[in-house]
């Protein structure tokens, strides 16, 4: 069964997948702590995304993830993101997406950070499976099938996400020649994991048309992913003109991707270059930190004294 992130649970449902009592469940919901529905009947349900939301905010483990649709934790991968790293990749390179989905789960549900799980699991992975098709003892189509399945498990952990609505906002994506989608997809889910109401606009976007989405979008952060360059003297006027556009519209700007070498990043201005996930999530926490202080001066009461 595929977890669903709208699909509602009773609360003593929701008590049985996070191993607690019935009454501390209630309780919880009462005080406001787990946000409820109300059928037509009158009776009290939890969407899964919240249930979710919930245990990690509270670093509770899901007892039986099974019963949100999800997979069940898998004790081979338990606190060891090397040897998950390992377990994904013969799973990614099997294609056996059942296993590879069960890998990434285990680690999202638990206290791994997602950040964390991107650059030392899922990235890991795929150079494990670089190296070996480097070696001719893996073929394109592995390489390729797997990305399919990592995509496809990374949208269905977006859907178990919440963002509170006023959250600050953030977009990006990969410009023209670039149609790997497998990292902006990682720095939507992370930006979303971090706070932001956080939109991937694609890949292979024209530098026009990322402009234009930043003057309408106005987003607090903007990110670039660069996988592949096509041209290195178009992507610098291109993010140029974007850098323009980020310093009009007050938005933070920042760019990672294999394909920035450090020639490039001293030639990019006002550009925050990131080398993983993690550093991008640093960033963007600090970012908020920021814009929290400033909100926070903004809302202290004049000085009135005579």
């Amino acid at each position: 069964m595929n977890p669903s992130a709208d699909h509602p649970h009773s609360p003593k449902q929701v008590a049985r997948v996070l191993g607690v009592s019935e009454s501390s469940l209630k309780r919880w919901c009462d005080q406001g702590l787990l946000q409820t529905t109300r059928t037509a009947g009158g009776h009290r349900k939890v969407l899964a995304a919240e249930v979710i939301r919930f245990a990690r905010d509270r670093g509770i483990t899901i007892a039986s993830p099974e019963l949100l649709g999800l997979p069940p934790l898998a004790t081979a991968t338990e606190s060891n993101c090397e040897r998950s790293a390992c377990l994904l990749a013969e799973a990614l390179l099997a294609g056996d997406e059942s296993l590879s989905r069960e890998i990434v789960f285990h680690l999202a549900l638990g206290n791994c950070p997602v950040a964390r799980l991107f650059d030392d699991v899922i990235a890991r992975s795929f150079a494990i499976i670089g190296d070996r098709w480097a070696c001719q003892r893996a073929e394109v189509y592995q390489e390729r099938r797997s990305c399919e399945i990592i995509l496809r498990t990374l949208m269905e952990l977006r859907k178990s996400q919440t963002v509170s609505p006023g959250s600050l906002t953030a977009c990006g994506g990969t410009a023209t020649g670039n149609l790997y989608s497998l990292q902006t997809l990682m720095a939507e889910v992370l930006l979303r994991d971090c706070g932001y109401q956080a939109t991937s606009l694609g890949t292979a976007i024209p530098f026009d048309s990322l402009v234009q989405a930043i003057h309408e979008l106005r987003p607090t952060l903007f990110w670039l992913s660069a996988a592949h360059i096509l041209d290195e003297a178009e992507f610098l006027e291109g993010v140029t003109r974007v850098s323009s556009a980020c310093a009009a519209t007050q938005s933070a700007l920042v760019a990672g991707g294999r394909a920035l070498t450090p020639q490039l990043r001293e030639q990019m201005i006002d550009v925050t270059c990131v080398d993983n996930m993690q550093q991008l999530a640093g960033f963007a926490k600090s970012l908020l930190r920021v814009h929290r202080r400033t909100l926070s001066s903004s809302q202290q009461p004049a000085d009135r004294t005579p």
